[in-house]
């Protein structure tokens, strides 16, 4: 059973709206945190409703219940009309009335798959699927000794005509609207919320591409005279195709005189078709040669079908930095100056014995 994760933004004070975004990492998810998103007047309730924790999920189905699937993969032709159908879960003692709808995915900052909040209107993917409005609140029943409790529910998916070649990605998500308190005694909507992928390739051409761009480096240098630094390098890598992508990525910074330094960066399970990372990393063992060359490359390849793997181009992008070993330098030069002015304090009685001789 997966997890989901919910971040909020907006204000916090009465009456106000916020809105929340999902990152899926499972099928079903176990909703036991609870979210805060929208605050009610204390009138709106006149002895609040303390919400314990509970439990429920959505999965792919068949007609008779949950089939297996870890999330919906479809292949379709602009046009193209799919029939399907989706489980509400209930895991917990008593019964659940639980929300349904479809929405769009996004790239989480982390290089997740998220779920746009309820709040917003999808326009892509998440606007093809279509739940029974009757369905849009399900009862789902208590879990019991054979089971979660379960309600199972059929989707359609209307594929636009124009729909362009390529992946689009969105979710279908079932929340539970409870009323509660807060620390402060106010009255509030908590809403939880899981989801599960839904994947639809439109057939056509693929076009896998990715592009790393706005490469940037500073060194970090240490005190050692002889020490070696640090190169922070920060980017963004774009998947530029219409393929999802799973991308992995290395930096390499190389100096005047040939030493180089390698970093390998986690692996972006899930790059969306048109969505970008900004990325940074700090790369050690690297040696002060004045002017350094960093050099960001981002590999990935694409399942086609179960037969056929295509590799995707690799993107790099290039920086350069400079890498000046200012302790050395300033040791150097202070032996320098110590130098000169041993050597001049050496040549001042020769002068003064020599003037006198002469006159």
């Amino acid at each position: 059973m997966g997890t989901l994760e919910a971040a909020l933004s907006g204000k916090s004070s009465l009456g106000c709206r916020q809105t929340a975004w999902l990152r899926v990492s499972g099928v079903t998810g176990a909703v036991l945190g609870l979210l805060i998103c929208t605050a009610l007047p204390s009138s709106a309730a006149s002895s609040p409703t303390p919400v314990g924790r509970v439990a429920f999920g959505v999965e792919p189905a068949s007609s008779t219940g949950p089939d297996g699937r870890s999330n919906f993969s479809l292949s379709a032709t602009p046009g193209a009309i799919l029939f399907d159908d989706v489980s509400a879960l209930n895991f917990s003692t008593k019964p659940l009335s639980l929300q349904l709808y479809a929405t769009d995915a996004i790239e989480t900052a982390g290089g997740g798959f998220g779920l746009l909040p309820e709040s917003t209107k999808p326009v892509g993917a998440g606007s093809w699927i279509t739940i029974p409005p009757d369905d849009a609140t399900v009862q789902v029943p208590a879990a019991s000794a054979t089971g979660p409790g379960q309600i199972v529910v059929p989707i359609t998916v209307h594929v636009p005509d124009k729909a362009s070649p390529g992946d689009h990605a969105g979710g279908v998500v079932v929340s539970l609207r409870t009323v509660g308190t807060n620390a402060s005694g106010q009255n509030v909507v908590l809403e939880q919320r899981v989801g599960t992928r839904v994947y639809i390739r439109v057939s056509g051409t693929i076009a896998p591409r990715l592009v790393v761009s706005d490469v940037h480096g500073a060194y970090q240098g240490t005190l050692n005279p002889i020490g070696q630094g640090r190169a922070r390098i920060s980017y963004r890598v774009t998947n530029a195709g219409n393929v999802s992508l799973s991308v992995s990525q290395s930096i390499a910074v190389s100096g005047l005189l040939g030493s180089q330094s390698h970093v390998d960066m986690a692996r972006v399970p899930l790059l969306l078709p048109g969505a970008s990372l900004a990325e940074s990393a700090s790369v050690a063992h690297v040696w002060p040669q004045f002017l350094e060359h960093a050099t960001v490359t981002a590999r990935s390849h694409v399942i086609v079908d179960s037969s056929n793997v295509v590799s995707v181009a690799a993107a790099s992008s290039s920086t350069r930095l400079w890498a000046v070993p200012w302790t050395l330098l300033i040791i150097i030069a202070a032996i320098v100056i110590a130098i000169v002015v041993l050597l001049r304090r050496r040549s001042r009685p020769q002068g003064r014995h020599a003037r006198g001789a002469g006159s």
